[in-house]
């Protein structure tokens, strides 16, 4: 796992240490680390492109391809979008988790 520059809007500790209370092969909980860590990648992208005007979506991951980890990429991001997008990143962030719970749970069953 990559430093991302919204790494610090997202808990992502809680649900590793949730895995923790599993009886996991080494491998197995890399491999849901992994998945758990792209999934919330994925849903913290699509927050900032669906609220990021589709002009600057190229320019903004350009951004983040060449500095994933850099902090000024809130700075773009708040110039640009019309709501609190850290607010949204921590919102999606706590639906996903509690989704991933969910899942979590019921993979127990």
């Amino acid at each position: 796992m990559n430093k991302i520059f919204y790494d610090h809007l997202i808990n992502i500790k809680e649900v590793i240490d949730e895995l923790d209370h599993y009886e996991l092969e080494v491998e197995e909980r890399e491999e849901l680390v992994a998945i758990i860590d792209e999934t919330f990648h994925q849903h913290t992208l699509e927050i900032i492109l669906t609220h990021l005007p589709s002009e600057h979506h190229q320019e903004f991951l350009d951004k983040f391809h060449q500095a994933p980890h850099d902090l000024q990429l809130f700075d773009f991001l708040k110039e640009l979008t019309e709501i609190d997008i850290e607010e949204a990143i921590k919102g999606q962030a706590e639906k996903v988790k509690k989704e991933i719970f969910k899942d979590i749970k019921k993979a127990k069953k």
